[in-house]
């Protein structure tokens, strides 16, 4: 039965990932880079739901953006897009959301995976991606890849962290429920 709970929840995941980024996000001043909430969503799940969750759903999603947008397959991001996914939901496999678990501790283990997934993923294994698939200059790749990691880590720690919170509140907490006379 997870089985099919992992599938439903990635398809779910690769849906949300398509829609925030390609009708959601907000253009900005760098070339094709937006800002989006999709990569608190990817961590959401994968919290959830653990890594595989994590980096299918993110890697399918961004791989329809990129199959829709006219602009071909741009590899190393949808690769990095499963990647932080995969990351997040490794760092962040003791908490158990499931179990009403997001208390401080949990919410700064997450912070510290978020962010460090964010810089790894998007500010050195993406760019260094794209210098060595598209010969891409290094200097635009670079802030492509900061700007969207800072981006990331901002809406993960952020929308990421609500998310997750108000999913662990909406749960009993193991334990507190008490069998009545």
């Amino acid at each position: 039965m997870k089985t099919v709970r992992n599938i439903v929840a990635s398809a779910i995941l690769a849906a949300l990932v398509f829609v925030l980024l390609r009708f959601v996000a907000i253009p900005t001043p760098f070339p094709d880079t937006t800002l989006s909430i999709y990569a608190a969503v990817v961590a959401f799940f994968a919290v959830l739901f653990g890594p595989a969750v994590g980096f299918v759903g993110g890697f399918i999603g961004n791989l329809l953006v990129d199959l829709t947008a006219g602009w071909g397959v741009w590899w190393t991001w949808v690769v990095v897009t499963g990647l932080y996914g995969l990351f997040v939901g490794l760092g962040c496999k003791g908490i158990k959301l499931e179990d009403g678990q997001f208390g401080k501790k949990e919410f700064v283990r997450f912070i510290i995976v978020t962010v460090l997934g964010c810089l790894l993923c998007w500010g050195v294994i993406a760019p260094i991606g794209d210098i060595l698939v598209y010969a891409e200059p290094a200097n635009l790749v670079f802030i492509q890849g900061v700007f969207v990691g800072l981006s990331g880590m901002i809406s993960s720690i952020i929308v990421g962290g609500i998310l997750c919170k108000a999913y662990a509140n909406s749960k009993a907490k193991k334990g507190s429920l008490t069998k009545e006379d």
